[in-house]
């Protein structure tokens, strides 16, 4: 248990600076950016997000499941980056030769040629940065890939403050800030990591690459899907509204990503672990407690940020008010992602990735419905509404066909939490603004505590255990 914890902490370490430099940089840009500005810059977000899940074209989730079969680590890196990075090359031409085009659809305007070709070249960067990372990841450096992820988030932060200072404060400075920024970041990564991405013997494995294809290919179309998923929210508010409501949205996002802090921690820290206890054939009770323990500590997390609510205008400005009846609803993306991260291990130890296409499908149809019915009546209210419930459709399709494939355990008490937090995130936007609110709020809280009450126990029997034992070491 100790050694879990200590590796969680060091994973967190990263997450939770990430986080922080994240929310210090949102309302530096609120504050100089009008919500329509704000709103032109989340288009470019949209294009970078897009970029980021098609590039590495699934061998980046090959790698990670090769990683503890495969003795040479550095060949099998080499070998897990060579197709990503020969196909960037096509990609990188095609934005190049479209750059008026691609800045059209981004920016209505065709003269940011020159942010295209930036977040053209930025994809190189991106793939080193990923497959770096995640070797660091797999080998269980936690403290050494927290500190290279904060410093990407700070060297993304201190350019874009730069940019705002010295130069016009508007949208395209934001974009310039964050790509310089971005690419800087990786270029000192690459440079303290040589030893991982020098080539001087390369050897091509031609049956390791056609695994890693096999496994990979599959999640490049469920990848592609689940990254029409989740543009989606923007593409509609960009079409049935304006950049105005666009930018609201955005900076209400930015606020729920403060869940992300747990999502991206645990991520980090349980794909390697659930690995390895799986080659263990450690009993299935280990892996429900941890996904109670998740349940319960993001879902009071979720809580206790709807209780906080009023900040969000502090924190942003009098323009961004309506963010504050938004970002509930956007919070179950990081709630529902990090807790499907339990209940999917099924699809992942069976290797049916194929299987994450149909999910990603299922809930790119509750989105698309969804969107269509609430974003031209409600506006941005609507298409958040939209965006949580199509997550949670993504996380019952994950949880349904893992269960299926894997012994799998109960995830009962997950639907009935799922449900208190849909119906106060309803509320929250058609109920009254009163202390009736607050009350329900904290009557949630009691409940989920009371539901994951042997949880607790659990843990504090734990907790007392690891007390005791250091007290018998230093008696």
């Amino acid at each position: 248990m100790n050694i879990l914890i200590r590796r969680l902490i060091q994973f967190s370490i990263g997450s939770i600076g990430a986080a922080l430099l994240n929310l210090i940089l949102i309302p530096i840009t609120t504050h100089y950016l009008s919500p329509t500005e704000y709103g032109k810059t989340s288009m470019f977000l949209l294009a970078q997000t897009l970029l980021i899940y098609v590039i590495y074209l699934g061998f980046d989730q090959a790698f990670t499941r090769e990683f503890y079969e495969y003795d040479n680590k550095k060949q099998l890196l080499e070998n897990a980056m060579l197709v990503p990075l020969l196909s960037s090359i096509v990609l990188i031409a095609l934005m190049c030769g479209l750059a008026s085009n691609i800045s059209m659809v981004l920016f209505a305007t065709a003269i940011h040629k020159n942010a295209v070709y930036l977040l053209a070249i930025s994809v190189i960067f991106l793939i080193y940065e990923r497959f770096i990372l995640l070797t660091i990841r797999m080998e269980n450096r936690g403290l050494a890939f927290s500190l290279y992820n904060i410093l990407i988030k700070l060297t993304i932060l201190i350019c874009t403050v730069l940019f705002l200072i010295l130069f016009e404060p508007v949208f395209i400075t934001v974009v310039y800030g964050t790509i310089i920024g971005q690419i800087l970041g990786d270029m000192i990564l690459i440079l303290c990591n040589l030893k991982l991405v020098t080539v001087k013997e390369f050897k091509l494995d031609k049956p390791l690459i056609q695994r890693l294809a096999r496994f990979g290919l599959p999640i490049v179309i469920g990848t592609f899907i689940y990254s029409l998923f989740v543009i989606i929210d923007k593409i509609f508010l960009r079409y049935f509204t304006d950049f105005s409501q666009l930018g609201i949205y955005t900076a209400a996002f930015k606020i729920a990503s403060a869940l992300l802090i747990l999502q991206v921690s645990f991520s980090n820290f349980w794909i390697p672990t659930a690995y390895e206890w799986y080659q263990q054939k450690k009993p299935i009770k280990y892996y429900q407690l941890v996904s109670d323990i998740v349940m319960l500590s993001i879902s009071v997390l979720f809580l206790l940020l709807l209780l906080s609510k009023d900040w969000i205008v502090v924190v942003l400005s009098p323009e961004y008010e309506e963010a504050k009846y938004i970002f509930p609803f956007l919070c179950f993306y990081p709630l529902m992602m990090t807790v499907s991260e339990t209940t999917n291990l099924g699809i992942v130890f069976s290797k049916k990735s194929y299987l994450n296409i149909i999910v990603s499908l299922l809930a790119l149809i509750v989105a698309i419905g969804m969107n269509l019915w609430l974003t031209p009546v409600l506006g941005a209210i609507g298409t958040a509404i939209a965006t949580g419930t199509a997550y949670i459709a993504f996380f019952c399709g994950r949880t349904y066909f893992s269960m299926r494939l894997w012994e799998g355990f109960s995830v009962k008490k997950h639907f009935i939490v799922i449900g208190l937090l849909y119906v106060v995130s309803l509320y929250n936007i058609f109920g009254s603004n009163s202390w009736i609110q607050y009350f329900i709020i904290l009557l949630i809280i009691a409940l989920i505590l009371g539901i994951y009450h042997s949880v607790i126990g659990l843990c504090l029997t734990e907790v007392r255990k690891e007390i005791a034992i250091k007290r018998g070491e230093k008696g």
